[in-house]
């Protein structure tokens, strides 16, 4: 196991009891100690799950924790603030206001923003909030667009690994919005 995935499985063990079963953390971010916005002691760290995003905010040395819990399907909005020495993963999700705010700083209107996490991190959480929506869980944002999902079909239609009859069928499905089974 890697120094990396050690540190990883420490911090999920920390959030297990959360977990709805069959949920799967994607990533975890951790605040800088260091960075501006980061916290020096207890920092705070966000795991975005397959469903939602959970939000860990320790204090009392460590050993209490506020959980802020957030479904996908609440957050309307989404976007990474890279600074000069920092990043931050800015939401929204009307209704989520209020709390100690030391990992989440709300503002106004539901607008959530956690600082010092790494760009990388930030954009990959971003990225998994986007692909999710409604309240079902979603395939990524990368997936493939229908054209292409149509040219694939085609393809195989080509080849003789489906008939035209089935090309026409999984081609009707997907126009219609339904994911085909091929």
């Amino acid at each position: 196991m890697s120094e990396d995935t050690e540190y990883a499985s420490g911090k999920i063990k920390k959030i297990e009891k959360y977990l709805l079963p069959g949920e799967h953390i994607i990533v975890v971010a951790t605040q800088s100690r260091w960075k501006r916005g980061g916290k020096m002691v207890n920092p705070g760290t966000v795991y975005a799950t397959d469903r939602r995003l959970i939000i860990r905010d320790p204090y009392t040395l460590g050993l209490r924790a506020d959980i802020t819990i957030i479904p996908y399907d609440k957050i309307s909005g989404v976007r990474v603030k890279k600074g000069l020495l920092s990043t931050s993963l800015e939401f929204t999700a009307p209704g989520m206001e209020g709390g100690r705010g030391t990992v989440v700083k709300w503002g106004e209107g539901g607008v959530g923003e956690i600082d010092a996490i790494g760009t990388q991190k930030a954009t990959k959480i971003a990225s998994i909030i986007g692909g999710y929506s409604g309240g079902r869980t979603l395939q990524p944002a990368s997936t493939m667009s229908v054209a292409d999902e149509l040219a694939k079909l085609a393809d195989l239609c080509s080849k003789g690994v489906i008939t035209q009859q089935e090309f026409e069928e999984l081609k009707a499905r997907l126009i219609r919005g339904e994911k085909p089974d091929t």
